[in-house]
């Protein structure tokens, strides 16, 4: 493994490798090995242009020389990217494929959802959260959100008990937050998330409860800044 990497190459590294995937370093980069299709053997690498470091690409490579046309396993090259990768980046369209050497060549820009800095970070927090919410049943996690005095039938309880029952990993609890923070719409919603928030005390609902509280208000920021630049 390479002494220093670019923020943007650990956050996808730490997500594939999250997701069961073997990776190996490669120069400026890390790399996926995948085999699709009808055993199409493919690797993808994920770098940062030297000459615009801001930016990230997949570079997809087939160990053939004979021309790719239209593959049909495309599609499920893509589907693991977007699984592996959903909530922090989005891999674009692959462009048509070229030759290179013995190899087919194809390229897609990679679109980092946040800064690197504060997917780590929210990443770190779910893991967190996953982890002490191993021991904790439905049970225990409906008494808790009972003693905050939610409603069953309130729109933050449905969503709160979503994300503790939907996630089966650390990722899939940092991505069950975003989805159910796009279900909060109002102001009203973000007040019972805050008070709640305040008035909690059991570990056993506090972690989720911070998850959907942070996930809502950079939803609220990111609201606010489109309506000021549109």
């Amino acid at each position: 493994m390479p002494n220093k990497m670019d923020s943007k190459i650990d956050v996808i590294q730490r997500l594939l490798t999250s997701r069961g995937h073997q990776l190996t370093f490669v120069e400026n980069g890390c790399r996926l090995s995948l085999n699709v299709g009808d055993q199409v053997n493919c690797s993808i690498d994920f770098y940062v242009l030297l000459s615009a470091p801001d930016q990230v690409r997949a570079k997809l490579s087939v160990d053939q020389a004979e021309p790719i046309s239209d593959p049909v396993w495309m599609s499920e090259v893509q589907e693991v990217l977007e699984e592996a990768l959903r909530g922090a980046a989005t891999v674009e369209a692959f462009s048509e494929f070229g030759v290179r050497g013995k190899s087919q060549i194809s390229y897609a820009h990679v679109i980092m959802a946040a800064t690197p800095e504060t997917i780590i970070k929210r990443l770190q927090a779910a893991e967190k959260a996953f982890e002490e919410i191993q021991n904790v049943d439905s049970r225990q996690f409906r008494k808790g959100l009972d003693q905050l005095n939610l409603p069953r039938s309130s729109s933050v309880r449905v969503a709160l008990m979503r994300i503790f029952r939907d996630s089966i990993d650390a990722q899939d609890l940092l991505v069950s937050a975003d989805r159910e923070a796009d279900n909060i719409l109002n102001a009203d919603q973000w007040r019972v998330i805050k008070e709640i928030r305040a008035q909690n005390k059991l570990p056993a609902t506090h972690r989720i409860i911070d998850m959907l509280w942070e996930a809502v208000s950079q939803k609220f920021i990111d609201r606010a800044r489109h309506e000021l630049d549109s």
